[in-house]
């Protein structure tokens, strides 16, 4: 049971993270069409977006150990950050999300680093969140406790 715990926590987290990037790409891509004078996005394009972030987020968690979600930047968060956006960045050449266009490309590698700093300062402030309402819970037990003994 505790195995199957575990993977439903870590598929929830997966799909999480996979709306977040998504809506993160998106969002570029959104801009890109709307420099261009285009109002238009292709659903493709879009579905397309949708498949790699769910692909690169069970590669994050499953083979990468969360990474994004750890309590410290070092070099190794560092490093990975880097390959991921450069993942990101191959895989929206190849598939043209925005017209194979180098400056579009390498602007969209510098934003998928930026959102992944982004993404690791969400989680430790979430973090920090719980740990505080955390230490509030145990503190109102302990008073509960020592109100309890007089």
């Amino acid at each position: 049971m505790l195995r199957l715990k575990r993977f439903i926590f870590l598929e929830v987290g997966i799909e999480i993270k996979a709306c977040l990037y998504f809506s993160i790409i998106v969002f570029y891509y959104f801009m890109y069409q709307i420099l261009q004078g285009s109002f238009y996005a292709s659903i493709v394009l879009m579905f397309e977006m949708v498949f790699t972030a769910y692909a690169m987020n069970y590669i994050q968690v499953y083979l990468l150990k969360n990474f994004d979600e750890v309590e410290k930047i070092d070099i190794k968060v560092t490093l990975l950050s880097i390959l991921c956006a450069a993942a990101y960045t191959a895989i929206s050449y190849l598939l043209s999300w925005y017209d194979r266009s180098v400056i579009a490309t390498a602007g969209f590698f510098a934003y998928m680093l930026l959102c992944y700093f982004c993404v690791f300062l969400i989680y430790k402030i979430r973090r920090d969140i719980d740990t505080r309402e955390l230490n509030q819970e145990l503190e109102a037990f302990k008073q509960q406790k020592i109100n309890r003994a007089d």
